[in-house]
């Protein structure tokens, strides 16, 4: 592997002159720079991590605390994941994942210096990791709406909104009897500030129309989202609409649907909060809100980024809004 002792005698200069030249503590004339740029392009010369973040007084790495909780949806953190990657890409920068679950790690990493920034996903109502988080003297992003931030930026989709008008949506066309069907929840008892945010939306919007509220908690079980289909839909409550926020049951609700041959959307229309993939993807074509993980992934990495480069610029939090769009499980 090519040294800079090599790109100097490459390029006919001394070891000084690369050092500056790679460092910028010095000016050198462009005649100089271009010849020892040429001469680390023939030598595909690549400056070791240590000797770079020392030059740039950076690690160039931006940290993510990621959720492996049972819970979680591997695909749709994933999906977040590549949106960090391709956002810091851009900007010369890498991601370092991390375990969010193991909180004094997370914090580790932080203060020994190993990422310039964090980024810290899956926020619960009163986080308990918040207080530690906003000690750190690097900039940190949450993705969550927590009531309280402890003074940290924020980014998260208007889950409450998009909730309300999956509702709306679905009673403008025609159904009075919308059940919201979700996860079950934590063992740990905490919510996720996103589950709570969309059951609230969804309590206010029928509260609004004058509706029933029937949450319905389910597993990611085809047997149990059959039963769920046979007892509440075809045999017992009734629901001619279901607003679905649980990425994992929804194509086990399109194949529950086609098998007890549910007429949808004229019998029972179907609403989703998830990813545009989850949705359109499967036994069905979804109606829905589609959450743009891409568009909250670049957003946190550049207001991550904009605090990097300005320490003193005002912490904010921002709610990107929902859009709702018809495909083949609602009429109209």
């Amino acid at each position: 592997m090519a040294t800079m002792t090599d790109i100097a005698r490459e390029a006919g200069v001394s070891l000084s002159t690369v050092s500056y030249a790679l460092s910028g503590k010095r000016p050198i004339s462009a005649e100089t720079r271009e010849r020892i740029q040429a001469a680390i392009a023939r030598l595909e010369y690549h400056p070791a991590a240590s000797a770079r973040a020392l030059a740039l007084k950076r690690t160039s790495l931006l940290g993510v605390a990621v959720p492996q909780r049972e819970a979680v949806d591997a695909h749709v953190i994933m999906a977040f994941v590549s949106s960090f990657l391709a956002a810091a890409h851009e900007q010369d920068f890498d991601i370092l994942l991390v375990t969010a679950e193991d909180h004094a790690r997370t914090l580790r990493v932080v203060d020994e210096g190993k990422v310039d920034a964090l980024i810290v996903m899956d926020l619960v109502e009163d986080d308990p990791r918040i207080p530690s988080l906003a000690r750190l003297t690097r900039p940190v992003v949450l993705i969550g709406y927590p009531d309280e931030t402890g003074g940290l930026t924020c980014v998260d989709f208007d889950f409450l909104a998009a909730a309300e008008d999956a509702v709306h949506q679905m009673h403008r066309r025609g159904s009075q009897r919308i059940a919201m069907v979700t996860s079950p929840a934590s063992r740990e008892g905490r919510t996720p500030t996103y589950a709570h945010r969309a059951r609230l939306g969804y309590t206010r919007a029928c509260r609004d129309l004058g509706i029933p509220v029937e949450i319905v908690e389910i597993a990611a079980d085809l047997e149990e989202v059959s039963t769920f289909v046979a007892a509440e839909i075809l045999d017992g409550a009734g629901h001619d609409g279901l607003f679905v926020h649980h990425e994992r049951a929804l194509p086990l609700l399109g194949r529950a649907f086609a098998a007890a041959g549910v007429d949808c959307p004229e019998a029972v229309q179907v609403v989703a909060l998830a990813p545009k993939l989850v949705a359109t993807t499967g036994p069905w074509d979804v109606s829905g809100v589609d959450l743009p993980i891409a568009t909250i992934g670049r957003t946190a990495v550049t207001m991550l980024l904009e605090h990097l480069a300005d320490r003193e610029a005002p912490r904010r939090s921002r709610l990107l809004s929902p859009t709702f769009q018809a495909r083949g499980t609602t009429r109209g």
